[in-house]
């Protein structure tokens, strides 16, 4: 493809697109148990913490939701070029809203209860709680959509963005797309999309919390907002993908650099200086990683494979699943008188292999893979 090539064919298929989403979702599972142990906020806990895990935690925790919604703005290139402005609306309410209220009544119900369970709350079953799970929405209520957040920001950033999208689609929008491939193919360029993030991060991130309920959520919802409309417009930029594969060293180096400055310099240099810098530092570690990511993986992911065919629509429903089966089995395994380590592997290992046991049931029936958010069995 060369530099002045802008949208994309609609047969290509980005084979590293699809890596990366997968190994990206499959991380949750980890995340997730780890998050059982670090000592953060989540529905369940282990009395004794694992300050390990908080490196790695810290870590995954820059970069990984970010990269999925620049990942899901690439996907809308795609998905626009094959169907119109109301095709996609449709598309996009059948394939997020409908697996976000199946999640939310049924799905999700099961973590709450156990969290319930795990906070010295009696309840005789799951189906003796099933009716106070409606006693008024989260936090203070038991109502909500906690992991599934990530689809209750994609539709809406999805249908919010359209007119962007359609206009970035006329003759006007494709040069001053080609214009701006050009641009970024020169060294470094790339960067500048880290100053919005950055701006995002000092502006909104101290005054609105980390709430996700996506009505009173100002910084997470124009953070990410503003990384899904990156991948929309990058997506089929010849000159962004080349030059994040030819430079990803120096953004490997520029991501070590802040990451490391925005971790281990909070006990000296941010008393000095204010936390003003660390949020600095965040927006560009966050945009570093992701070029990291998208770099080394167009050089040594872009090839199509039967397990990437099959992980590929499995992610979406594992996504689905995951957190429910992991807060279940730990509300039991957390009881065990064994290690935090040998306790975090079975957690691991359990939630995989109970998610993947209920997806080999999801695939083969219609209404389940539509409320997963898959296409049915005739669509397929």
């Amino acid at each position: 493809m060369s530099p002045t090539t802008v949208l994309p064919l609609p047969s290509t298929r980005r084979y590293d697109l699809d890596w990366l989403r997968v190994l990206a979702f499959g991380l949750l599972i980890l995340y997730h148990t780890g998050l059982v142990f670090v000592g953060w906020n989540f529905h369940i806990m282990s009395k004794t913490t694992s300050p390990a895990l908080e490196l790695p935690m810290e870590f995954l925790n820059q970069w990984r939701m970010p990269l999925l919604f620049v990942i899901s703005g690439v996907g809308v290139t795609f998905a626009l070029g094959r169907r119109t402005a109301g095709q996609f609306a449709a598309e996009r309410v059948q394939r997020l809203l409908l697996p976000l209220v199946f999640g939310m009544v049924v799905v999700v119900v099961p973590q709450v209860y156990y969290q319930r369970l795990s906070e010295g709350a009696h309840y005789t079953s799951l189906l003796d709680f099933y009716p106070h799970y409606f006693n008024g929405a989260a936090p203070k209520g038991n109502f909500t959509w906690n992991h599934l957040w990530f689809i209750a920001y994609l539709l809406p950033f999805s249908l919010l963005s359209l007119p962007l999208f359609l206009k970035l689609r006329r003759p006007a929008g494709q040069a001053l797309l080609a214009k701006l491939s050009q641009w970024l193919s020169r060294p470094g360029t790339v960067l500048v999309f880290a100053l919005p993030l950055i701006l995002i991060q000092l502006t909104l991130r101290p005054y609105w919390p980390d709430t996700r309920n996506l009505v009173s959520d100002w910084f997470n919802f124009a953070f990410y907002l503003t990384l899904f409309i990156y991948g929309y417009i990058l997506g089929p930029l010849a000159g962004f993908w080349q030059a994040a594969e030819r430079q990803r060293y120096l953004f490997l180096a520029l991501g070590l650099a802040a990451f490391s400055f925005y971790y281990w310099g909070d006990d000296y240099y941010y008393a000095l200086i204010g936390n003003a810098i660390k949020r600095a530092v965040q927006g560009l570690n966050c945009w570093c990683w992701i070029l990291v990511c998208v770099g080394f993986g167009r050089r040594y992911l872009n090839r199509n494979s039967p397990l990437l065919q099959r992980a590929n629509e499995a992610v979406f429903p594992f996504y689905i699943l995951h957190q429910t089966v992991l807060i279940a089995l730990a509300y039991y395994v957390l009881r065990w008188p064994a290690t935090n380590a040998a306790k975090f592997l079975l957690i691991a290992l359990g939630t995989f292999g109970f998610t993947l046991l209920l997806y080999t049931v999801i695939q083969r029936f219609s209404l389940l893979r539509v409320l997963f958010g898959l296409k049915s069995n005739r669509a397929t």
